[in-house]
């Protein structure tokens, strides 16, 4: 080439504009809210419409990053055309009361920086998962379905009184001068604790039981009351095993997680106790927990009368709850179960922290608000909490988005077999049936065994007797 043209030709490459960069293939967008609340969304560049709006579970902080994805299937549902949308809340903890309105106001800023979605799915794990429960109920209008996923649907005041149960019953048994604070472990003024606030006391309370045949039967028979599962992890022994030393390993593993977490932080937010065992008769409560047999087999074992736990307990001085605290968490949130949108649920069998019984309690929530058209549930053979793998997350959010789409469930779809085959190898989906709910408390006043007399109520008989 003549030396002019090289010339010309490096004078043309030092003034032509770079070439540009390949654009992104997911956008990401973060602000913070005036409230404080920080909100985050990726959004792929062939966005379908449809955001996922995620709600995270409980965080102890004092971090409060945003989080707009799941644990697993994030970046599937991305590659589906999906948006994800997330934020911080404004608060850390049990921050269910201003979660809600904070993920609107996160749904709002998006439709303000991205654009208004065609579509919204919500959708959320553990603590979110009741938030995701609200959020449908409570905004119809904004959301068009949702995916509650290892959620506590039974409701506060339900799980609250369902852990109160386990605790009560495995102090009042194993040591009941115990230095454990069962309930009134926050009070005014009280500084924040670690999570495990009772920690070392509910340690040696578990040490003590399951140092002995007789602790140890008594251990199992205190996490039938609080429902927790047979094999909440991977060293439990399988599902009919008779291995009951196992069996009640697990349980002690489990135990403080299932029964005693976060309760400081709950009557925090509550103002005081919102759980009771006032009226509980725990004989009917082992009968209908289907795990009588197990109990018994343990009591033999350790030369136990079961008859004289039972009688014990019946005799126990009960604990009752504070009105102001009952009021609070029945707000914040039991669901009333009317539901205006479709509403599919997945939860791990195993779960350990928030017990598949949860599920029975919601269906039961929903069928009596005559919506069990609108809900399905699905079951994953897995321990642990909120333990999903991706192709999971991403087979139920495309059948509910189908559910969306044509304004019915297809069944057919819906089945274990169904979902498995759609989903891959991976996918452990399966035909499950959770035993019943044991202490179910409902969106209604006093609709509940044992449930305190609101202040309301205390002050029109006053009126009444004078």
């Amino acid at each position: 080439m003549p030396r002019t043209m090289i010339a010309l030709a490096a004078l043309l490459a030092i003034g032509a504009a770079p070439a540009p960069a390949p654009a992104p293939a997911v956008r990401h967008v973060e602000a913070r809210l005036d409230t404080g609340n920080v909100w985050a969304a990726d959004i792929p560049a062939q966005w379908n419409g449809t955001v996922l709006l995620f709600s995270h579970g409980f965080s102890a902080g004092p971090a409060n990053p945003p989080r707009d994805r799941p644990h697993e299937g994030a970046e599937a549902l991305l590659a589906s055309g999906y948006a994800l949308l997330g934020s911080s809340y404004r608060e850390t903890g049990w921050a269910v009361e201003k979660a809600v309105p904070d993920q609107i106001d996160a749904l709002d800023a998006f439709a303000r920086a991205v654009g208004k979605p065609r579509r919204v799915i919500a959708y959320g794990e553990s603590m979110g998962g009741l938030v995701t429960a609200a959020l449908v109920e409570r905004h119809p209008d904004r959301i068009d379905g949702a995916m509650p996923m290892c959620a506590s649907l039974s409701g506060t005041l339900g799980m609250e009184n369902q852990a109160l149960d386990g605790a009560w019953a495995l102090r009042t048994l194993v040591d009941p001068g115990a230095p454990l604070r069962i309930v009134g472990v926050w009070h005014p003024g009280a500084p924040q604790p670690p999570i495990r606030e009772e920690g070392p006391a509910v340690d040696a309370l578990l040490a003590k039981a399951t140092a002995t045949p007789a602790g140890r039967a008594r251990l199992a028979l205190a996490a039938v009351f609080a429902q927790l599962p047979d094999r909440p992890d991977a060293k439990a022994p399988p599902a009919g095993s008779s291995d009951l030393d196992g069996r009640v390993d697990a349980y002690a593993r489990w135990f403080a997680m299932g029964v005693f977490f976060p309760r400081f932080e709950q009557e925090r937010r509550a103002g005081g106790n919102a759980s009771w065992n006032i009226d509980v008769d725990y004989a009917a409560q082992l009968a209908a927990s289907g795990k009588r047999a197990m109990v018994e087999a343990l009591y033999r074992r350790a030369g136990l009368s079961l008859a004289a736990d039972l009688a014990t307990l019946a005799k126990a001085p009960r604990i009752a709850a504070d009105p102001k605290a009952v009021a609070y968490m029945r707000a914040n949130f039991v669901p009333t179960g009317k539901l205006l949108r479709p509403v599919l649920t997945l939860h791990t069998i195993g779960d350990g922290a928030t017990m598949v019984t949860y599920e029975q309690a919601y269906q039961d929530i929903v069928r009596r608000a005559a919506s069990g058209q609108m809900l399905r549930q699905v079951y994953v053979q897995a321990t642990g909490h909120c333990t999903f793998n991706a192709a999971e997350t991403v087979a139920a959010i495309t059948v509910l988005d189908r559910r969306i789409s044509t304004g019915r469930w297809d069944d057919a779809a819906l089945l274990a077999s169904s979902l498995n085959r759609s989903a891959g190898p991976t996918a452990r989906f399966a035909a499950y049936r959770p035993a019943r709910f044991l202490r179910p408390c409902g969106a209604v006043e006093h609709t509940c065994a044992g449930e305190p007399a609101s202040e309301t109520d205390v002050q029109d008989t006053r009126e009444r007797v004078h």
